[in-house]
């Protein structure tokens, strides 16, 4: 360590004239043959749920941030001026917040790190860059003593651990790329097959700004905050470890994105594109993570340099690029944190249809349990519309659940996953901690498929009449007295129907 530790001045020597201001200290960018590249980002950003909520739908062509950012030619009005009492606060604009300088450098680390629409990579600076940005961070406009004296005081704030930890980060999310098959080779191909299929509604970006998106009833899925909703990963934090960046919430598997892809979203615009050979759709998925990996790098680094904290140095120069480096680290780090945790499904709990209806009554009583709460969101069972802000600043409501359309899919197995992880970027909650908490009866068997159970009833006019049949009860409880069940002393009436 102490040899490293001397290392510093000559590093940061090495790295004078050529710093991480723009590209990694030492890399040489070749210029793209393809005359596209990514445009920076420059629209409305949503970094907290915003206040409030909707008080209507917004008009068809007109999103919310749209309306805020054109609030003269929106015929939202009244939701542009709510949205635009947040600026600032909830929500940023680097078109005009942020400094050019800052706006260029960042540019110029996007192409270096993320390439271009034909040439698109994701590439971890390597660890001699990420030593110098970690310790020293020299500046290209000093001389190289004022330079070697930054570097001295460097070195004695130089903290062993915080270096290994640097490490563990770099390593992590080097193992992230390779786990989410992020080679260059993937990912050109994957372009061609985005522009081909994607391009037209999700935009160059994924910003879910396409040719076509304004047509839409919904915009297309905003791919830039590195979160989805319909997923099934559910890393759970470990106290012991801080939070990364943004977080690994609402992070998809490949899996996911392939199943949206493949079967589409049912009740949305998002089609399925069942043709598309194994072989493509694999690339395609390597490339939309691409474009999420890279927008969310970005997300976070203007998030941070528009709105420091007392702590933090004047972002610019190597301060910056060392922001960006660590945000690359970080973001990589939670996919892959996803990647590696997924939820746990167990079998269904029920082998006859009367298995079936009983839990499906079980889970009646649990929906409308205190611990569940779902009917607090789901008003009538979500037959009255309670309109939310999502975490793009988008408009949603809880699922009107009689009509059994789910976008995230209505198998067993999808719902046990709604319900088990919730739906983070629209602030569905997850219910995981109820398999080890409540009420004993509540413990026998699986609550999350209980609950389950009743939701697939709810779109089912039979078996929703059977549950609401006074002869059912009474054969639920000639049933539970002889397994000697507790669910017993709560048996009483269902009441779905008006």
């Amino acid at each position: 360590m102490r040899t490293h530790a001397r290392c510093l001045p000559l590093l940061a020597l090495v790295a004078l004239g050529c710093g991480r201001a723009t590209p990694s200290p030492g890399v040489t960018i070749t210029p793209s043959t393809s005359a596209g590249t990514y445009a920076p980002r420059s629209d409305l950003m949503v970094i907290k749920l915003l206040d409030g909520a909707p008080r209507t739908w917004p008009s068809k062509g007109f999103p919310p941030l749209k309306s805020a950012r054109n609030p003269t030619a929106t015929p939202d009005r009244d939701m542009a001026d709510d949205l635009r009492k947040q600026l600032g606060k909830n929500i940023l604009d680097p078109a005009t917040d942020l400094p050019p300088a800052i706006a260029d450098q960042l540019s110029r680390l996007m192409g270096a790190d993320f390439g271009t629409p034909a040439e698109p990579r994701v590439r971890v600076p390597d660890w001699n860059d990420i030593t110098i940005a970690a310790n020293v961070r020299p500046n290209p406009e000093k001389g190289v003593f004022a330079n070697l004296g930054a570097a001295a005081v460097a070195i004695k704030k130089w903290k062993p651990t915080a270096m290994q930890a640097t490490r563990a980060d770099w390593d992590a999310a080097n193992a992230a790329k390779g786990e989410l098959k992020l080679d260059d080779a993937a990912l050109a191909r994957g372009s061609v097959v985005y522009r081909r299929w994607c391009l037209q509604c999700h935009g160059p970006t994924g910003a879910g700004d396409g040719a076509h998106a304004i047509e839409l009833a919904a915009m297309p899925r905003d791919y830039r905050q590195g979160i989805f909703k319909f997923v099934t990963a559910f890393p759970k934090p470990d106290p012991k470890q801080p939070k990364k960046g943004m977080g690994p919430s609402g992070k998809p598997r490949r899996a996911d994105l392939a199943r949206t892809i493949r079967k589409g979203l049912d009740g949305s615009m998002m089609p399925a594109f069942p043709t598309i050979g194994d072989k493509e759709l694999d690339d395609l998925v390597s490339y939309v993570i691409h474009l999420s990996i890279r927008g969310e790098t970005e997300f976070a680094t203007i998030a941070r340099a528009m709105q420091p904290t007392e702590d933090d140095p004047d972002f610019g120069g190597m301060e910056l690029a060392w922001l960006f480096d660590q945000n690359l680290m970080f973001v990589l780090y939670n996919w892959g944190l996803a990647a590696r945790s997924p939820i746990p499904i167990p079998p269904e709990n029920v082998r006859t249809d009367d298995d079936r209806l009983l839990s499906a009554f079980k889970g009646y009583k649990h929906y409308n349990s205190a611990e569940f709460g779902c009917a607090a969101c789901h008003v009538n069972y979500g037959r009255e519309p309670q309109l939310k802000w999502d975490m793009w600043g988008g408009v949603v409501q809880p699922r009107n659940l009689p009509l059994g359309v789910y976008r995230g899919g209505r198998q067993g197995e999808d719902l046990y996953a709604r319900l088990y992880g919730g739906i983070y970027p629209s602030g569905m909650t997850a219910f995981h901690t109820t398999l080890a908490t409540g009420p004993t009866y509540l413990d026998q068997p699986d609550k999350i498929w209980n609950v389950v159970h009743f939701l697939q009833a709810l779109a089912d006019p039979r078996a929703r009449q059977q549950l609401q049949n006074p002869a059912t009860l009474t054969k639920f409880k000639e049933r539970l007295k002889t397994n000697n069940d507790l669910f017993l002393n709560d048996l009483n009436g269902v009441k779905i129907d008006p």
